[in-house]
């Protein structure tokens, strides 16, 4: 009996699913790991994810990082000890978000100040333009000083209109 095809492509791609959704025992990791781990970033460059979740099978950064955080784990340090140690060893880059506090708070504030400056410079631009353009009065006249051979002229004439 011939089966129909996407009756087996159907099957491969809910299998594969499957897979994919099981949770490998080397991928596990305690509820304390993963916690901790939340404030580092992966450091394999391609992810950009949070250690805790960095989705790579055998992560060359993000595995050996949870290694060690469990290890300091079971030798008893707590969160804040491990979060020095690993800025100690690895730099500010190993955190996933910058500290807020010191010079580090300029990278939480500076987004939202030009936000703010990108806001007024858009509400400046609009203003301006919705603004009307003043116009001289229509009866407006512009006092100009005449000639005086033409002021004679005009003089002369008008006498003569009459």
């Amino acid at each position: 009996m011939r089966r129909p095809r996407g009756l087996i492509a159907f099957t491969i791609a809910v299998s594969a699913l499957l897979l994919l959704s099981l949770e490998l025992p080397a991928q596990t990791m305690s509820p304390e790991v993963k916690k901790v781990g939340e404030v580092f970033a992966c450091q394999c460059g391609s992810c950009n994810n949070q250690v805790s979740v960095c989705p790579m099978l055998n992560c060359s950064s993000a595995t050996p990082l949870r290694e060690e955080i469990a290890g300091k784990l079971k030798q008893g340090m707590n969160e804040q000890q491990i979060i020095d140690a690993f800025v100690a060893k690895y730099g500010k880059a190993i955190l996933s978000a910058p500290p807020t506090r010191g010079v580090d708070l300029a990278a939480w504030a500076l987004p939202f100040v030009m936000l703010l400056l990108g806001f007024i410079v858009v509400f400046v631009i609009i203003r301006t333009w919705l603004q009307p353009k003043r116009a001289e009065p229509a009866g407006a006249t512009v006092d100009v000083p005449i000639p005086e051979a033409y002021q004679k002229q005009i003089d002369r004439e008008l006498k003569n209109f009459d």
